[in-house]
């Protein structure tokens, strides 16, 4: 595989995952800095509410780990053509100050690692988590799986390619997934993840703690976010309420991704459609 080719496919990647979305390939954007036209691998449009969103997708085909000036020239160049968000993707991965690089800065850019291996093998499904009669068709974020092997006090998991949870939970990097069955006990969504709070106060000390509605497209959610003293990572819970019960995930993420990971919690949350589950 070449660097072309390795563009095409995370084009194609990404046309599955954003099935709702315009994607532009090898396009090309006026720069409202350098007044002239700039190439561009992917460019992802989408409409929320009844405002146009632009991500910036760049495939870098290298042979090593993106560094941090990578990160800025693509930063820089996202700020650009006025891109809302970036998605910056390897095979390789990234260092250490490319992700804080990233992290850091205002505009939300995602950065990547997709393999050969991982475009081989893609297929783009839903897991369908469920408890009792509640369900949902719950879909990935990029670069993200889910699993969906039912462990304590959750339905389902979600975390990065290439781990498996135990992995992931030892580098303080994924999501879980609970629905709370508000006909056998009635709670509002903000109620819930007070009592989480509570839960966590309970064994740790909390630094910061803050509850807020949050709209995604035409869903209101509440959003938690956490910080423990003493604790290397922070932790956002997100629910929605749908008819009979509360969909919530808490995120466990390293503070130098908390940005991204939160959006990918949201994103998940929002995106899962209802069902009703018919056991016999």
């Amino acid at each position: 595989m070449n660097w072309q080719e390795y563009e095409k496919q995370v084009f194609e990647h990404l046309s599955v995952i954003y099935p709702d979305a315009k994607l532009e390939f090898n396009s090309k954007l006026f720069g409202k800095y350098s007044n002239g036209l700039r190439q561009c691998d992917v460019v992802i449009r989408q409409i929320i509410g009844d405002i146009e969103y632009v991500t910036l997708v760049d495939a870098k085909y290298y042979s090593d780990k993106i560094d941090v000036k990578d990160v800025e020239t693509f930063i820089s160049m996202a700020n650009d053509i006025n891109a809302n968000y970036g998605i910056l993707v390897s095979p390789k991965g990234y260092s250490e100050l490319a992700y804080n690089r990233a992290e850091n800065d205002p505009l939300p850019v995602l950065l990547d690692i997709l393999t050969l291996e991982d475009l081989k093998q893609f297929q783009c499904y839903c897991a369908i988590p469920y408890a009792g009669e509640n369900g949902l068709l719950l879909f990935p974020a990029f670069g993200w799986i889910i699993d969906i092997t039912q462990r304590f006090e959750m339905i389902a998991s979600s975390y990065r390619k290439g781990f498996g949870f135990e992995e992931a939970f030892k580098e303080r990097e994924f999501i879980y997934f609970q629905i709370w069955d508000t006909k056998k006990d009635p709670i509002l969504p903000e109620n819930l993840l007070l009592n989480q709070e509570y839960q966590i106060r309970e064994r740790l000390k909390i630094k910061e703690s803050e509850i807020k509605k949050i709209e995604y497209g035409n869903k209101s959610l509440m959003l938690r976010k956490t910080i423990s003293e003493n604790y290397l990572a922070v932790e956002y819970a997100c629910a929605i309420e749908y008819d009979g019960f509360i969909f919530f995930g808490v995120l466990i993420s390293p503070v130098n991704r908390e940005t991204v990971n939160k959006n990918k919690l949201v994103q998940m949350v929002a995106k899962a459609v209802p069902i009703k589950v018919i056991q016999k």
